[in-house]
C-alpha cells in the first residue's frame, strides 16, 4: 500500500471529480462560429465536410477529439474530464520525478483537477477546454524529457505539442516554451559536462526527436487541409492569403486612430478607393453586415466602428455574402491575394497613407496603448478569483431541433440534465467549491509571495541542478506567457471577456504556488543549521 499510495490517491481524486460532475452535461449553444461549429466539424471528422466560408475556419485538433470520443461512445462531458485528468497526471509524473514527495503531488493534483472553472466551462464545446488538458500534458512531458532525456518522452511530448499547436490560434506561445526548455536543459547539462559542446551533443537527439515530431505532424495536418480545402495552413483564418489581406488593411493609416479598432471606417474607404477587388465588399461592410458586427463594439466604444476582435469575422462574413468569392477555396484565396496585392501596391506608391505593420494579427497602433497594461494586469489577475456555478438550465432558446439533435448525437448527452431548482448533492458541492475557491487562491497567492521572497533572500543557496527548480521554471513559463498575452490584448485589443482563454492556466497557477511554497520550505530546511 505504501508503494502505491500515490497511484491510489490520484485514482480516488479522479473518481471524486467524476462523481462531482456526473450530473453535468454539454450545454447546447447556438453560436455558429464557436461551440456549434466544433460539434458540426466533429460530425464530419473535420476534413469530410464540403467547403464553405467556415469549413475549416478553426484548427482541427478539438473537432477531431470530439469525433474520437464519439467513436468510443464516451459522453463528451466525461471525455474532456478524463483528458484533463490525463494532462494533470502527466504533470504530476514530472513533478514526482523531480523529487516532490507524495503528499505534495496529491495536494497539487487535487488543486488542479478540482478547479471549479472546469465545473462550468467543460459543459461547453469550446477548444479552450481541450487546450486546458494539453497544456499540462506538454509541460509534464517537457519535465520528464528534461530529467530523463529519453527519446520516448521526447516523442510523445512532440506529439502533444502538435496537438496544442493545432488547437487554438495562438501557436506563437509555443516556441518560447520550447526555447526555455532547451535553455534549461543545456544549462543543467553544462553543470555536469562543464562544457557547452558536450551538453549540446547530449541534447541534440532528444531535441530533434521532439521538434521533428512536432514538425512532421504539423506538415501532415497542413497537407490534409490542403487536400481537403486547398489551403496549406492550420486553418483558413491563418492561411497566407487571408493573413496577407488583413495585414494589407492594417497598413492603411486612418486619419484618426481609435483604441480597440484595428481597421476603421476611414481605412476601409481608402481601401475601396485603391482596390477594385476589395471594393466588391463595400455594399456588405457599409450595409447590414458591417452594422451587425458594429453592434458588438458600440456599447464599449460609443462609436460606430467594428472592434478589433470582430473585424476578421466581419471581413469573412462580407466576403461570404458577396457572390463568387467563397464558392471554393481557390476563389477565396485568389480574392484575398488580389486584395493584398492591390492595397500593398497603393501603400508602396504613396497613393494612400500607410504605417509599419509588425504582425498580421495585431493592430499596429496597439503599441501606443501598451502603457495601459498596468491597468489591464489587475483585470486579468481578477480572473483567477472568479466565482463559478454549474448550469441550471440547458440549451439556448434559439437552438433549432436539428442543432439540438447534433449535440445529442455528437456528445452523447441527454441523460443527466439538471432541472432548475433541483440540484443534486454533487452539484451543490460544486457550487460551494466554486463560491469559496477564490479564498484558497488568495491564501496560496499570499503564501506564494512569501515563499518567492524567502527564495530570493536565500538565492545563493538555490541549486541550479535541483530538478524541482527546473519544473517550476517550465510551469511558470507556461503560465506567464498566457497571462502576458491576454494582458496585452486587454490593453490593446479588447477589454474583458477573457475568462475561458485564461482557464488553461488557472489550475496550473494553484499547482505552481503549492510547489513554490514546498520548495521554499525545503530550502529553509537545508539552510537551517544542524543542532
Amino acid at each position: 500500500m505504501r508503494r502505491h499510495q500515490l497511484a491510489l490517491g490520484l485514482l480516488l481524486l479522479v473518481a471524486f471529480k467524476l462523481w462531482l460532475v456526473h450530473t453535468e452535461d454539454i450545454y447546447g449553444s447556438a453560436t455558429e462560429l464557436d461551440a456549434l461549429w466544433f460539434a458540426t466539424a466533429a460530425k464530419h471528422w473535420y476534413w469530410g465536410s464540403d467547403y464553405s466560408w467556415i469549413a475549416f475556419v478553426r484548427p482541427p485538433a478539438y473537432p477531431l477529439f470530439i469525433a474520437f470520443v464519439h467513436l468510443l461512445h464516451v459522453p463528451l462531458r466525461i471525455g474532456i474530464e478524463l483528458m484533463q485528468a490525463a494532462g494533470y497526471l502527466a504533470l504530476i509524473a514530472g513533478i514526482r520525478k523531480a523529487g516532490a514527495p507524495v503528499w505534495v503531488c496529491l495536494v497539487t493534483f487535487a488543486a488542479m483537477i478540482l478547479h471549479p472553472g472546469s465545473f462550468q466551462l467543460n459543459s461547453v464545446t469550446m477548444a479552450d477546454n481541450f487546450y486546458a488538458a494539453l497544456l499540462p500534458l506538454v509541460v509534464g512531458g517537457m519535465v520528464l524529457t528534461l530529467l530523463t532525456a529519453k527519446l520516448t518522452h521526447a516523442a510523445w511530448t512532440g506529439f502533444a505539442l502538435a496537438l496544442l499547436w493545432n488547437t487554438r490560434e495562438e501557436s506563437f506561445l509555443i516556441p518560447p516554451m520550447i526555447a526555455v526548455f532547451l535553455v534549461v536543459a543545456l544549462v543543467r547539462q553544462r553543470l555536469v559536462e562543464r562544457s557547452w559542446k558536450p551538453a549540446m551533443r547530449y541534447w541534440l537527439q532528444p531535441a530533434w526527436v521532439m521538434l521533428g515530431t512536432l514538425l512532421l505532424l504539423n506538415v501532415a495536418v497542413y497537407t490534409a487541409n490542403y487536400r481537403a480545402f486547398h489551403s496549406f495552413s492550420k486553418s483558413e483564418l491563418t492561411a497566407s492569403s487571408f493573413t496577407a489581406a488583413h495585414k494589407a488593411l492594417l497598413r492603411i493609416k486612418p486619419e484618426r486612430e481609435y483604441r480597440f479598432v484595428s481597421v476603421s471606417t476611414d481605412a476601409l474607404r481608402k481601401a475601396y478607393s485603391v482596390s477594385p477587388t476589395f471594393a466588391r465588399l463595400q455594399p456588405q461592410l457599409d450595409g447590414d453586415v458591417g452594422r451587425g458586427w458594429q453592434v458588438h463594439a458600440f456599447p464599449a466604444l460609443g462609436i460606430h466602428e467594428i472592434g478589433g476582435p470582430w473585424f476578421l469575422w466581419a471581413l469573412r462574413h462580407a466576403a461570404m455574402t458577396t457572390p463568387g468569392i467563397h464558392e471554393s477555396a481557390v476563389s477565396a484565396n485568389r480574392f484575398y491575394r488580389n486584395v493584398a496585392r492591390e492595397i500593398n501596391r497603393a501603400c508602396d506608391e504613396g497613393r494612400i497613407p500607410s504605417r509599419f505593420v509588425f504582425s498580421s494579427f495585431l493592430d499596429p497602433s496597439a503599441i501606443a496603448h501598451i502603457g495601459s497594461m498596468p491597468q489591464s494586469f489587475p483585470r486579468i489577475l481578477s480572473l483567477f478569483l472568479l466565482r463559478y456555478h454549474v448550469f441550471e438550465s440547458r440549451d439556448d432558446d434559439i437552438l433549432t431541433k436539428s442543432q439540438r439533435d447534433l449535440y445529442d448525437e455528437m456528445t452523447y448527452r441527454g441523460s443527466t440534465h439538471n432541472i432548475a431548482g433541483q440540484l443534486s448533492v454533487s452539484a451543490k458541492l460544486e457550487n460551494f467549491i466554486g463560491e469559496y475557491h477564490r479564498l484558497l487562491v488568495i491564501g496560496l497567492s499570499l503564501a506564494g509571495c512569501a515563499a518567492a521572497l524567502a527564495i530570493a533572500v536565500s538565492f545563493h543557496q538555490v541549486r541550479a541542478s535541483d530538478p524541482l527548480n527546473a519544473a517550476l521554471i517550465l510551469l511558470g513559463t507556461a503560465i506567464l506567457l498566457r497571462v502576458l498575452l491576454f494582458t496585452y490584448l486587454d490593453a490593446t485589443w479588447w477589454v474583458g471577456g477573457y475568462e475561458r482563454y485564461l482557464f488553461p492556466v488557472l489550475p496550473l497557477y494553484s499547482g505552481f504556488l503549492i510547489l513554490l511554497i514546498y520548495q521554499s520550505l525545503a530550502l529553509w530546511r537545508r539552510a537551517r543549521p544542524a543542532i
